[in-house]
């Protein structure tokens, strides 16, 4: 194993450990208690001190160019969404809501698939690869966004209905 991956392992692992007491600890002891998504104050919180640190432990001196990545996506996706949503009253507020996380969601998919893989030799040939693979996962993630509503709760109800 090289030498950077061993020096950042604790990291590696402080970052799993942040991810697993999230989503198997806080996010069950937030769900009971809350009625909106937005009262999920402190799994988000975990969420993303996990997310900022598997970064860093994969990352390593490139994390601030993986960050800026993130920040680009999310305003790319926030004025994807505000052109391309219908003309309303309420478009820049339906921009913010799904357009960023739908950008950096977009972004950690595409940072992880760019890993595995794209590979390339030729530049202009890569750059095109990762362009067009950028713009189907947005555009898979933002219409899982626009149109894919409350899957648990509709799920969940097929199955209470079939009872």
């Amino acid at each position: 194993m090289n030498e950077g991956i061993n020096a950042r392992k604790p990291i590696l692992i402080a970052g799993v450990v942040i991810l697993t007491i999230s989503l198997c600890f806080i996010f069950p002891f937030e769900y009971n208690r809350t009625n909106y998504i937005t009262d999920l104050k402190f799994t988000f919180l975990s969420l993303a001190a996990a997310m900022f640190t598997l970064m860093f432990g994969l990352m390593g001196k490139h994390f601030s160019k993986g960050l800026l990545f993130l920040v680009c996506s999310a305003l790319f996706s926030f004025i994807a969404w505000f052109f391309l949503y219908p003309s309303e009253w309420f478009s820049p507020m339906v921009a913010v809501w799904a357009g960023v996380p739908s950008g950096v969601i977009a972004g950690l998919l595409f940072m992880l698939f760019n890993f595995e893989f794209i590979k390339d030799e030729n530049r202009y040939i890569l750059f095109f690869k990762r362009l067009i693979s950028y713009l189907v996962i947005l555009g898979v993630v933002s219409i899982l966004f626009d149109k894919g509503g409350d899957w648990i709760f509709d799920i969940s109800e097929y199955f209470n209905s079939r009872k």
